[in-house]
Protein backbone atom coordinates (compact mmCIF):
# COMPACT_ATOMS: atom_id res chain seq x y z
CA UNK A 1 0.00 0.00 0.00
CA UNK A 2 1.40 3.29 -0.75
CA UNK A 3 1.57 6.29 1.69
CA UNK A 4 -1.64 8.12 -0.07
CA UNK A 5 -3.46 4.40 0.33
CA UNK A 6 -2.44 4.36 4.23
CA UNK A 7 -3.09 8.01 4.77
CA UNK A 8 -6.55 7.06 3.58
CA UNK A 9 -6.74 3.98 5.53
CA UNK A 10 -5.78 5.80 8.92
CA UNK A 11 -8.25 8.81 7.78
CA UNK A 12 -11.53 6.19 7.73
CA UNK A 13 -9.91 4.44 10.65
CA UNK A 14 -10.00 7.78 12.85
CA UNK A 15 -13.47 8.60 11.59
CA UNK A 16 -15.08 5.34 12.23
CA UNK A 17 -13.02 5.46 15.94
CA UNK A 18 -14.48 8.64 16.58
CA UNK A 19 -18.12 7.34 15.54
CA UNK A 20 -16.90 4.66 18.01
CA UNK A 21 -15.76 6.64 20.86
CA UNK A 22 -17.93 9.48 20.52
CA UNK A 23 -21.02 8.14 19.71
CA UNK A 24 -20.60 5.49 22.29
CA UNK A 25 -19.70 7.72 24.90
CA UNK A 26 -22.34 10.48 24.29
CA UNK A 27 -25.14 8.07 24.33
CA UNK A 28 -23.61 6.19 27.19
CA UNK A 29 -23.95 9.57 28.89
CA UNK A 30 -27.05 10.54 27.91
CA UNK A 31 -27.98 6.66 30.05
CA UNK A 32 -26.02 7.97 32.78
CA UNK A 33 -27.95 11.44 33.19
CA UNK A 34 -31.32 9.17 33.31
CA UNK A 35 -30.36 6.82 35.75
CA UNK A 36 -28.97 9.59 37.89
CA UNK A 37 -32.13 11.12 38.27
CA UNK A 38 -33.50 7.75 39.14
CA UNK A 39 -30.99 6.98 41.60
CA UNK A 40 -29.66 8.53 44.51
CA UNK A 41 -26.23 8.71 45.29
CA UNK A 42 -25.66 5.19 47.49
CA UNK A 43 -26.84 3.63 44.85
CA UNK A 44 -24.08 4.82 42.58
CA UNK A 45 -21.78 4.29 45.58
CA UNK A 46 -22.28 0.83 45.51
CA UNK A 47 -21.91 0.57 41.79
CA UNK A 48 -18.20 1.93 41.77
CA UNK A 49 -17.68 -0.12 44.39
CA UNK A 50 -18.30 -3.13 42.16
CA UNK A 51 -16.61 -1.50 39.26
CA UNK A 52 -13.35 -1.06 41.08
CA UNK A 53 -13.14 -4.69 42.01
CA UNK A 54 -14.19 -5.95 38.97
CA UNK A 55 -11.89 -3.19 36.80
CA UNK A 56 -8.79 -4.32 38.75
CA UNK A 57 -9.77 -8.14 37.96
CA UNK A 58 -10.42 -7.48 34.51
CA UNK A 59 -6.96 -5.44 34.36
CA UNK A 60 -4.89 -8.44 35.85
CA UNK A 61 -6.95 -11.42 33.74
CA UNK A 62 -6.51 -9.78 30.51
CA UNK A 63 -2.41 -9.90 30.81
CA UNK A 64 -2.09 -7.00 28.04
CA UNK A 65 -2.04 -9.12 25.42
CA UNK A 66 -4.96 -7.07 23.65
CA UNK A 67 -2.50 -4.06 23.05
CA UNK A 68 0.28 -6.35 22.57
CA UNK A 69 -1.33 -8.15 19.79
CA UNK A 70 -2.12 -4.85 18.16
CA UNK A 71 1.80 -3.43 18.84
CA UNK A 72 3.19 -6.76 16.81
CA UNK A 73 4.21 -5.90 13.61
CA UNK A 74 4.04 -9.74 11.79
CA UNK A 75 0.69 -11.44 13.46
CA UNK A 76 0.03 -15.24 12.65
CA UNK A 77 -3.35 -16.97 14.10
CA UNK A 78 -1.16 -19.88 16.01
CA UNK A 79 -0.11 -15.93 17.72
CA UNK A 80 -3.26 -15.70 19.35
CA UNK A 81 -3.88 -19.56 20.37
CA UNK A 82 -2.23 -18.87 23.87
CA UNK A 83 -2.83 -15.66 24.87
CA UNK A 84 -6.58 -16.36 24.58
CA UNK A 85 -6.77 -19.42 26.33
CA UNK A 86 -4.65 -17.67 28.90
CA UNK A 87 -6.82 -15.06 29.80
CA UNK A 88 -9.92 -16.59 29.41
CA UNK A 89 -8.92 -19.25 32.13
CA UNK A 90 -7.72 -17.11 34.27
CA UNK A 91 -10.79 -14.60 33.87
CA UNK A 92 -13.35 -17.42 34.36
CA UNK A 93 -11.58 -18.85 37.59
CA UNK A 94 -11.00 -15.36 39.22
CA UNK A 95 -15.51 -14.85 37.63
CA UNK A 96 -15.83 -17.84 39.92
CA UNK A 97 -13.94 -16.93 43.35
CA UNK A 98 -15.69 -13.53 43.53
CA UNK A 99 -19.18 -15.24 43.02
CA UNK A 100 -17.72 -17.96 45.74
CA UNK A 101 -16.95 -15.15 47.71
CA UNK A 102 -18.70 -12.64 47.60
CA UNK A 103 -19.98 -11.99 51.17
CA UNK A 104 -16.90 -12.52 52.18
CA UNK A 105 -15.89 -9.10 50.25
CA UNK A 106 -19.31 -7.92 51.96
CA UNK A 107 -18.17 -7.94 55.46
CA UNK A 108 -14.54 -7.60 54.80
CA UNK A 109 -15.28 -3.54 53.11
CA UNK A 110 -18.29 -3.13 55.48
CA UNK A 111 -20.71 -2.49 52.47
CA UNK A 112 -24.36 -3.68 53.15
CA UNK A 113 -25.76 -5.05 49.73
CA UNK A 114 -22.51 -5.55 48.16
CA UNK A 115 -22.43 -9.24 47.67
CA UNK A 116 -25.36 -9.71 45.49
CA UNK A 117 -23.94 -7.41 43.23
CA UNK A 118 -20.71 -8.47 42.93
CA UNK A 119 -22.16 -12.35 41.93
CA UNK A 120 -23.92 -10.74 38.92
CA UNK A 121 -21.19 -8.33 38.17
CA UNK A 122 -18.67 -11.23 38.02
CA UNK A 123 -20.56 -12.47 34.76
CA UNK A 124 -18.81 -10.00 32.53
CA UNK A 125 -15.41 -11.01 33.66
CA UNK A 126 -14.94 -13.85 31.10
CA UNK A 127 -17.62 -12.36 28.51
CA UNK A 128 -15.16 -9.02 28.26
CA UNK A 129 -12.01 -11.08 28.31
CA UNK A 130 -12.87 -13.07 25.12
CA UNK A 131 -14.53 -9.76 23.55
CA UNK A 132 -11.68 -7.70 24.10
CA UNK A 133 -9.31 -10.39 21.30
CA UNK A 134 -11.61 -9.98 19.00
CA UNK A 135 -11.50 -5.90 19.65
CA UNK A 136 -8.14 -6.00 19.58
CA UNK A 137 -7.58 -8.34 16.35
CA UNK A 138 -10.47 -5.64 14.23
CA UNK A 139 -8.25 -2.34 16.05
CA UNK A 140 -5.13 -3.98 14.34
CA UNK A 141 -6.32 -4.22 11.23
CA UNK A 142 -7.64 -0.58 11.57
CA UNK A 143 -11.60 -1.97 11.36
CA UNK A 144 -13.23 0.25 13.17
CA UNK A 145 -16.71 0.36 11.64
CA UNK A 146 -17.62 -3.07 13.01
CA UNK A 147 -16.53 -1.71 16.57
CA UNK A 148 -18.28 1.36 16.36
CA UNK A 149 -21.78 -0.20 15.32
CA UNK A 150 -21.71 -2.39 18.29
CA UNK A 151 -20.61 0.23 20.55
CA UNK A 152 -23.83 1.86 19.83
CA UNK A 153 -26.33 -1.07 19.32
CA UNK A 154 -24.82 -2.29 23.05
CA UNK A 155 -24.98 1.19 24.72
CA UNK A 156 -28.86 1.25 23.33
CA UNK A 157 -29.76 -2.17 24.61
CA UNK A 158 -27.93 -2.04 28.00
CA UNK A 159 -29.11 1.01 28.91
CA UNK A 160 -32.87 0.66 28.17
CA UNK A 161 -32.33 -2.32 30.11
CA UNK A 162 -31.03 -0.58 33.04
CA UNK A 163 -33.36 2.13 32.83
CA UNK A 164 -36.32 -0.25 32.93
CA UNK A 165 -34.51 -1.88 35.94
CA UNK A 166 -34.53 1.80 37.84
CA UNK A 167 -37.95 2.07 37.30
CA UNK A 168 -38.73 -0.76 38.61
CA UNK A 169 -36.85 -0.31 41.73
CA UNK A 170 -33.77 -2.17 41.58
CA UNK A 171 -31.53 0.40 42.48
CA UNK A 172 -28.00 -0.58 42.40
CA UNK A 173 -28.48 -3.49 40.70
CA UNK A 174 -29.74 -1.24 37.81
CA UNK A 175 -26.39 -0.38 37.07
CA UNK A 176 -24.58 -3.53 37.47
CA UNK A 177 -27.11 -5.44 34.99
CA UNK A 178 -27.25 -2.82 32.31
CA UNK A 179 -23.03 -3.43 32.31
CA UNK A 180 -23.46 -7.42 32.12
CA UNK A 181 -25.52 -6.74 29.21
CA UNK A 182 -23.27 -4.55 27.44
CA UNK A 183 -20.60 -6.73 28.10
CA UNK A 184 -22.85 -9.49 26.73
CA UNK A 185 -24.43 -8.11 23.34
CA UNK A 186 -20.55 -6.74 22.92
CA UNK A 187 -19.27 -9.84 22.69
CA UNK A 188 -22.15 -11.44 20.87
CA UNK A 189 -21.93 -8.89 18.06
CA UNK A 190 -17.96 -9.68 17.68
CA UNK A 191 -17.92 -13.22 17.62
CA UNK A 192 -20.50 -13.76 14.94
CA UNK A 193 -18.20 -12.01 13.25
CA UNK A 194 -14.73 -12.76 14.40
CA UNK A 195 -11.20 -11.46 12.57
CA UNK A 196 -10.19 -15.01 14.97
CA UNK A 197 -11.39 -18.19 15.95
CA UNK A 198 -9.80 -20.89 18.86
CA UNK A 199 -7.44 -23.42 17.36
CA UNK A 200 -5.21 -26.40 18.49
CA UNK A 201 -1.83 -24.31 16.65
CA UNK A 202 -0.03 -22.24 19.11
CA UNK A 203 3.23 -20.71 18.89
CA UNK A 204 5.33 -21.00 22.21
CA UNK A 205 8.11 -18.44 21.12
CA UNK A 206 5.48 -16.09 19.87
CA UNK A 207 3.91 -16.56 23.01
CA UNK A 208 7.24 -15.43 25.13
CA UNK A 209 7.39 -12.28 23.29
CA UNK A 210 4.18 -11.27 23.26
CA UNK A 211 3.97 -11.52 27.24
CA UNK A 212 7.59 -9.59 27.11
CA UNK A 213 5.41 -6.48 25.61
CA UNK A 214 2.51 -7.23 27.70
CA UNK A 215 4.00 -7.48 31.16
CA UNK A 216 4.58 -3.99 30.99
CA UNK A 217 1.06 -3.25 29.97
CA UNK A 218 -0.43 -5.01 32.56
CA UNK A 219 2.22 -3.35 35.55
CA UNK A 220 1.09 0.19 34.31
CA UNK A 221 -2.90 -0.21 34.47
CA UNK A 222 -2.48 -1.49 38.05
CA UNK A 223 -0.13 1.51 38.54
CA UNK A 224 -2.51 3.73 36.48
CA UNK A 225 -5.72 1.73 38.95
CA UNK A 226 -3.79 2.28 42.16
CA UNK A 227 -3.11 5.98 41.38
CA UNK A 228 -6.92 6.61 40.15
CA UNK A 229 -9.15 4.24 42.82
CA UNK A 230 -7.36 4.81 45.13
CA UNK A 231 -9.45 7.87 45.81
CA UNK A 232 -12.69 5.70 45.73
CA UNK A 233 -11.27 3.65 48.77
CA UNK A 234 -10.09 6.54 51.03
CA UNK A 235 -13.39 8.55 50.07
CA UNK A 236 -15.59 4.99 50.96
CA UNK A 237 -13.91 4.95 54.12
CA UNK A 238 -13.63 8.62 55.42
CA UNK A 239 -17.04 9.73 54.02
CA UNK A 240 -18.88 6.83 53.34
CA UNK A 241 -20.64 5.36 50.32
CA UNK A 242 -23.21 8.26 49.11
CA UNK A 243 -20.23 10.39 49.24
CA UNK A 244 -18.68 7.84 47.09
CA UNK A 245 -21.28 8.39 44.63
CA UNK A 246 -21.54 12.06 44.59
CA UNK A 247 -17.58 11.70 43.60
CA UNK A 248 -18.41 8.97 40.95
CA UNK A 249 -20.84 11.29 40.08
CA UNK A 250 -18.89 14.20 39.52
CA UNK A 251 -16.10 12.88 38.18
CA UNK A 252 -17.91 11.66 35.41
CA UNK A 253 -18.13 14.45 32.98
CA UNK A 254 -13.80 14.07 32.93
CA UNK A 255 -14.28 11.09 32.31
CA UNK A 256 -16.55 10.73 29.81
CA UNK A 257 -14.94 13.32 27.98
CA UNK A 258 -11.20 12.26 28.53
CA UNK A 259 -12.62 9.14 26.47
CA UNK A 260 -13.90 11.23 23.94
CA UNK A 261 -10.90 13.45 23.10
CA UNK A 262 -8.22 10.57 23.50
CA UNK A 263 -9.33 7.21 23.45
CA UNK A 264 -10.93 7.44 19.83
CA UNK A 265 -7.31 8.63 18.72
CA UNK A 266 -5.45 6.18 21.27
CA UNK A 267 -7.20 3.29 19.33
CA UNK A 268 -5.98 4.47 15.67
CA UNK A 269 -2.74 5.66 17.12
CA UNK A 270 -1.19 2.70 18.67
CA UNK A 271 -1.76 0.83 15.24
CA UNK A 272 -0.70 3.45 12.30
CA UNK A 273 2.35 5.19 14.65
CA UNK A 274 3.56 1.64 15.25
CA UNK A 275 3.97 1.28 11.49
CA UNK A 276 6.02 4.14 11.33
CA UNK A 277 7.99 4.64 13.94
CA UNK A 278 11.51 3.93 12.02
CA UNK A 279 10.52 6.96 10.08
CA UNK A 280 11.82 9.60 13.08
CA UNK A 281 10.77 12.70 10.70
CA UNK A 282 7.64 11.73 9.90
CA UNK A 283 6.58 10.50 13.40
CA UNK A 284 7.83 13.62 15.29
CA UNK A 285 6.01 16.09 13.16
CA UNK A 286 2.90 14.16 13.44
CA UNK A 287 3.83 14.38 18.00
CA UNK A 288 3.65 17.93 17.24
CA UNK A 289 0.54 18.24 15.12
CA UNK A 290 -0.89 15.81 18.06
CA UNK A 291 0.39 17.95 20.77
CA UNK A 292 -1.24 21.27 19.08
CA UNK A 293 -4.97 19.41 18.09
CA UNK A 294 -4.74 18.40 21.96
CA UNK A 295 -4.19 22.26 23.13
CA UNK A 296 -6.82 23.47 20.29
CA UNK A 297 -9.16 21.68 20.55
CA UNK A 298 -9.30 19.76 24.22
CA UNK A 299 -7.60 21.68 26.49
CA UNK A 300 -10.17 24.61 25.94
CA UNK A 301 -13.07 22.63 26.30
CA UNK A 302 -11.93 20.94 30.03
CA UNK A 303 -11.25 24.61 31.05
CA UNK A 304 -14.57 26.01 30.16
CA UNK A 305 -16.48 23.20 32.16
CA UNK A 306 -14.39 23.87 34.99
CA UNK A 307 -15.05 27.79 34.84
CA UNK A 308 -18.70 26.69 34.96
CA UNK A 309 -18.97 23.48 36.80
CA UNK A 310 -21.64 24.62 39.72
CA UNK A 311 -23.91 25.48 36.69
CA UNK A 312 -23.14 22.09 34.28
CA UNK A 313 -23.44 20.24 37.77
CA UNK A 314 -26.66 22.02 38.32
CA UNK A 315 -28.23 21.15 34.78
CA UNK A 316 -27.08 17.81 34.43
CA UNK A 317 -27.62 15.85 37.21
CA UNK A 318 -29.79 18.33 39.63
CA UNK A 319 -29.64 19.73 42.91
CA UNK A 320 -29.45 16.27 45.09
CA UNK A 321 -26.05 15.79 43.55
CA UNK A 322 -24.86 19.27 45.41
CA UNK A 323 -20.90 18.57 45.88
CA UNK A 324 -20.29 16.93 42.51
CA UNK A 325 -19.48 20.45 41.30
CA UNK A 326 -16.13 21.03 44.05
CA UNK A 327 -15.01 17.52 42.47
CA UNK A 328 -15.70 18.51 38.90
CA UNK A 329 -13.63 21.87 38.93
CA UNK A 330 -10.37 20.34 40.01
CA UNK A 331 -10.80 17.28 37.13
CA UNK A 332 -11.44 19.25 34.11
CA UNK A 333 -8.56 21.58 35.29
CA UNK A 334 -5.69 18.89 34.80
CA UNK A 335 -7.34 17.43 32.01
CA UNK A 336 -6.71 20.58 29.83
CA UNK A 337 -3.09 19.50 30.48
CA UNK A 338 -3.46 15.87 30.27
CA UNK A 339 -5.31 16.08 27.29
CA UNK A 340 -1.98 17.28 25.51
CA UNK A 341 -0.44 14.84 27.42
CA UNK A 342 -2.06 11.36 26.41
CA UNK A 343 -0.45 11.31 23.20
CA UNK A 344 3.15 10.69 24.73
CA UNK A 345 1.34 7.46 25.99
CA UNK A 346 0.60 6.56 22.20
CA UNK A 347 4.38 7.19 21.00
CA UNK A 348 6.42 5.44 23.42
CA UNK A 349 4.23 2.38 22.82
CA UNK A 350 4.62 2.75 19.22
CA UNK A 351 8.39 3.25 19.15
CA UNK A 352 8.73 0.03 21.43
CA UNK A 353 9.00 1.70 24.94
CA UNK A 354 6.12 0.64 27.04
CA UNK A 355 8.89 0.57 29.88
CA UNK A 356 8.83 4.36 30.07
CA UNK A 357 5.07 4.51 30.62
CA UNK A 358 5.61 1.98 33.53
CA UNK A 359 8.40 4.30 34.99
CA UNK A 360 6.45 7.56 34.65
CA UNK A 361 3.25 5.89 36.59
CA UNK A 362 5.78 4.66 39.21
CA UNK A 363 6.78 8.25 40.12
CA UNK A 364 2.71 9.28 39.75
CA UNK A 365 2.01 6.58 42.22
CA UNK A 366 5.03 7.53 44.66
CA UNK A 367 3.36 11.02 44.12
CA UNK A 368 -0.05 11.18 44.02
CA UNK A 369 -1.31 8.23 46.39
CA UNK A 370 1.07 9.40 49.50
CA UNK A 371 -0.58 13.31 49.26
CA UNK A 372 -3.79 11.88 49.00
CA UNK A 373 -2.62 10.32 52.60
CA UNK A 374 -0.77 12.86 54.01
CA UNK A 375 -2.13 16.00 53.02
CA UNK A 376 -5.66 16.89 55.11
CA UNK A 377 -8.71 17.59 53.24
CA UNK A 378 -11.86 18.27 55.23
CA UNK A 379 -14.31 16.53 52.21
CA UNK A 380 -14.66 15.30 48.85
CA UNK A 381 -14.05 18.52 46.91
CA UNK A 382 -10.60 18.68 48.70
CA UNK A 383 -9.41 15.65 48.86
CA UNK A 384 -10.41 15.54 44.59
CA UNK A 385 -8.36 18.79 44.30
CA UNK A 386 -5.28 17.08 45.84
CA UNK A 387 -5.67 13.78 43.58
CA UNK A 388 -5.82 16.31 41.01
CA UNK A 389 -3.06 18.35 41.26
CA UNK A 390 -0.82 15.90 42.48
CA UNK A 391 -0.71 14.25 38.97
CA UNK A 392 1.24 17.37 37.33
CA UNK A 393 4.61 16.53 39.50
CA UNK A 394 4.80 13.99 36.52
CA UNK A 395 4.05 16.14 33.35
CA UNK A 396 7.31 17.81 32.71
CA UNK A 397 9.30 14.37 32.88
CA UNK A 398 6.92 12.73 30.81
CA UNK A 399 7.29 15.49 27.79
CA UNK A 400 11.02 15.77 28.66
CA UNK A 401 11.29 11.88 27.99
CA UNK A 402 9.14 12.10 24.51
CA UNK A 403 10.93 15.23 23.14
CA UNK A 404 14.28 13.13 23.92
CA UNK A 405 13.01 9.50 22.05
CA UNK A 406 11.96 11.89 19.00
CA UNK A 407 14.71 13.93 18.77
CA UNK A 408 12.72 17.21 19.68
CA UNK A 409 13.65 20.19 21.47
CA UNK A 410 11.88 22.51 24.52
CA UNK A 411 11.07 25.36 21.83
CA UNK A 412 10.27 23.11 19.40
CA UNK A 413 7.68 21.74 21.45
CA UNK A 414 6.26 24.92 22.95
CA UNK A 415 6.14 27.29 20.01
CA UNK A 416 2.76 25.28 18.24
CA UNK A 417 1.04 25.48 22.02
CA UNK A 418 2.36 28.80 23.27
CA UNK A 419 -0.78 30.83 21.89
CA UNK A 420 -3.49 28.25 22.77
CA UNK A 421 -2.16 28.99 26.48
CA UNK A 422 -2.39 32.54 26.48
CA UNK A 423 -5.99 32.17 24.36
CA UNK A 424 -7.26 29.81 27.40
CA UNK A 425 -5.97 31.63 30.37
CA UNK A 426 -7.19 34.82 29.24
CA UNK A 427 -10.34 33.28 28.52
CA UNK A 428 -10.74 31.34 31.72
CA UNK A 429 -9.98 35.76 33.33
CA UNK A 430 -13.30 36.22 31.83
CA UNK A 431 -15.27 34.06 33.22
CA UNK A 432 -14.20 34.63 36.30
CA UNK A 433 -14.84 38.62 35.76
CA UNK A 434 -18.12 37.83 34.48
CA UNK A 435 -19.17 35.62 37.31
CA UNK A 436 -18.55 37.92 39.52
CA UNK A 437 -20.12 40.77 37.59
CA UNK A 438 -23.22 38.72 37.33
CA UNK A 439 -23.74 37.36 40.84
CA UNK A 440 -27.98 36.83 41.04
CA UNK A 441 -28.98 35.74 37.83
CA UNK A 442 -30.56 32.84 37.22
CA UNK A 443 -28.04 29.61 36.62
CA UNK A 444 -29.26 28.41 33.53
CA UNK A 445 -28.95 31.78 31.59
CA UNK A 446 -25.54 32.43 34.05
CA UNK A 447 -24.34 29.37 32.28
CA UNK A 448 -25.18 30.74 28.68
CA UNK A 449 -23.79 34.23 29.11
CA UNK A 450 -20.38 32.55 30.88
CA UNK A 451 -19.83 30.01 27.83
CA UNK A 452 -20.26 32.92 25.47
CA UNK A 453 -17.86 34.85 27.17
CA UNK A 454 -15.30 31.84 27.18
CA UNK A 455 -15.93 31.16 23.34
CA UNK A 456 -15.60 35.01 22.33
CA UNK A 457 -12.24 35.83 24.32
CA UNK A 458 -10.84 32.59 23.42
CA UNK A 459 -11.40 32.90 20.02
CA UNK A 460 -10.53 36.25 19.75
CA UNK A 461 -7.40 35.23 21.66
CA UNK A 462 -6.63 32.80 19.18
CA UNK A 463 -6.79 34.58 15.91
CA UNK A 464 -4.43 37.32 17.88
CA UNK A 465 -1.84 35.06 18.93
CA UNK A 466 -1.97 31.78 16.96
CA UNK A 467 -3.74 32.72 13.85
CA UNK A 468 -0.54 32.04 11.38
CA UNK A 469 -0.31 28.19 13.10
CA UNK A 470 -4.18 27.95 13.13
CA UNK A 471 -4.41 27.66 9.37
CA UNK A 472 -1.57 26.13 8.95
CA UNK A 473 -2.84 23.17 11.07
CA UNK A 474 -6.16 23.13 9.40
CA UNK A 475 -4.75 23.25 6.13
CA UNK A 476 -2.82 19.89 6.77
CA UNK A 477 -5.69 17.97 8.24
CA UNK A 478 -7.71 18.54 5.87
CA UNK A 479 -5.87 18.17 2.98
CA UNK A 480 -3.91 14.79 4.66
CA UNK A 481 -4.63 13.88 7.91
CA UNK A 482 -3.14 14.18 11.35
CA UNK A 483 -1.08 10.64 11.08
CA UNK A 484 0.64 11.73 7.62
Amino acid sequence: MNVTGKQHQVVIALFWSLAQNWGGRALSFVLFLVLARLLNPADFGLAALVAFILLLLSSVAEFGFGDALIQRRTLEPADVTLPFFCSFAASTILAILIAVLATDIERWFDVKGLAPLLTAASLSLPIGTATLFQEALYKRQMDFRVLAVRTMVATAISGVVGIACAYAGFGALSLVIQVVVQSAVSGLWLWSQPRWLPMRGYDARSFRELSGYSVHVVLNRLLDFAIVRTIDMIILTLYGVAALGIYTVGARVYIILMQLLTQAVMDVALSALSRIAHERDRIAGAYLRSVSLGALVGSPVFVLLAAIAPEVSLLLFGAKWSGSEAVMRPLMLVGAIQTVQFVNSAYFGALGKPNYVFALNILKFCTVVPAMFLLPSRDIGQLATIFAFAQLVVTPVTFALALRLLGLSWSQFLRPIAGCLCAIVLAYGAVVLCRAATPDINPYLRMGLLSSCFGATYLMSILLFWRKQLFSLIDFVVKRGVTA
